[in-house]
């Protein structure tokens, strides 16, 4: 589980999926299987008109809210916005910010990731820039204006000039957690921006609660709740500890870490994927040594830790489980996820709850607009059991699709 960065521009980062997406459907995969998922439907596909002229030839990952509204980047046929953030409400498909639009800090945008939505319908993107003073920033839209949140060059409150940012995250409050590296010292840190005030809430070279201090912040961190909580998964300089720690009104408490015995047994060696309900409940994928379920998915119960799903667990209709990546948890603690290896890319989705595990869909179902799935890619889950996500199929198209999980 390497350490998470998520800050290539659009167009890089879905030309890299995208060459990964075409090498089809690997061995394995049998013809005739079980019709599509009761219930998925597309929602946008490559080929389909963009707001403003052309056609939509790429899309980024969705991030969905309890309304059910999405929003999404794409690059597009169009060379006067050939790279935008939309939003689908309701039906409609709406442009928030273009490339070749200007910036609020100066310049006009060129490339667009990291674009998280919210049930306010504000939208959190990171945003890349040319010709301006900061050629990356934090950027909200909403009520049809962008707001700058924070720019590289402006000052950290940490000290020094912030040079780059990661993994944005936003509540129900408009407040947005990120991960933020500045000048100086070289650190690293979790920031929290809400209402034009950003404030540090946890460094790097901060004491750690489980012994010496926080190096850096891995694995998507952070997660955000609507209390204000805020999850990371951390290493720290005690004897190469990594930990989940969450951040309550400014002190960090444990939840797990490498000095832990797993529940399928073994010592934690690391963690990846971390996510927070605003109950307080923390998903995470655990990797574990001297053990034969060398990774696992987890959530927090009241007095111990609830294994959801473990490598090698056979699944009716979808083999054996391998790894977990790209996971994702709602308010009812349903955890939506993709296998990893041993394929070169994920060729399903699953859904693991408290009573057991089941596929959502895999390669080699009918899409429901044409063709055959080949692979996954990028869940977003409500709280409303809708999981939209992004899939290939084998027409060459790439498309957001939408199922309500029962």
């Amino acid at each position: 589980m390497e350490r998470s960065r998520r800050i290539l521009p659009l167009a890089s980062a879905l030309v890299a999926l995208l060459t990964i997406l075409a090498a089809g459907p690997g061995p394995g995969v049998a013809a005739g299987v079980r019709p599509a998922a009761q219930g998925i439907r597309a929602l946008v596909r490559t080929g389909d008109p963009a707001p403003g002229g052309g056609r939509l030839r790429q899309l980024s990952d969705p991030s969905l809210n309890n309304r059910g509204d999405l929003a999404f980047g794409a690059l597009t046929t169009n060379p006067h916005a050939s790279a935008a953030v939309y939003m689908l409400s309701r039906g409609r498909l709406v442009t928030l910010a273009s490339a070749g639009q200007p910036a609020p800090t100066g310049g006009v945008f060129r490339a667009f990731s990291d674009i998280i939505l919210n049930d306010r319908g504000t939208v959190v993107f990171l945003g890349r820039t040319a010709g301006g003073a900061a050629p990356e920033g934090l950027y909200l839209a909403r009520a049809g204006k962008i707001g700058t949140l924070v720019a590289v060059g402006q000052p950290a409150p940490s000290g020094g000039a912030f040079t780059d940012f990661a993994n944005p995250a936003i509540n129900g409050q408009d407040t947005v957690a990120f991960v933020g590296r500045t000048t100086g010292a070289g650190r690293e840190g979790i920031f929290a921006s809400s209402e034009g005030s950003t404030a540090p809430v946890l460094m790097a070279g901060q004491p750690a609660p489980t012994g010496g201090v926080f190096q850096f912040f891995l694995d998507g961190s952070p997660a955000l709740n609507d209390r204000g909580q805020v999850a990371v998964v951390a290493s720290t300089t005690a004897h190469a500890t990594q930990g989940i720690y969450v951040v309550t009104g400014g002190h960090a408490v444990p939840v797990v870490t490498t000095d832990d015995v797993a529940p399928v047994g073994g010592r934690f060696t690391e963690f990846g994927f971390v996510a927070l309900s605003a109950a307080g409940t923390v998903g995470f994928v655990g990797r574990t040594a001297r053990s034969r379920i060398r990774e696992a998915l987890y959530t927090t119960g009241r007095a111990t830790l609830v294994t959801l799903a473990r490598q090698g667990e056979a699944v009716t209709g979808g083999g054996a489980l391998t790894t977990f990546v790209n996971a994702v948890m709602n308010a009812q603690e349903t955890v939506v996820f993709e296998p990893g290896t041993p394929g070169p890319v994920p060729r399903a989705l699953y859904a693991a709850t408290r009573s057991g595990v089941r596929v959502i869909g895999r390669a080699g179902e009918p899409a429901p607009a044409g063709g055959r799935f080949t692979a996954f890619s990028a869940p977003a889950l409500n709280d409303r059991g809708q999981l939209a996500f992004v899939a290939e199929t084998d027409d060459g198209r790439h498309g957001i699709y939408l199922v309500t999980l029962r």
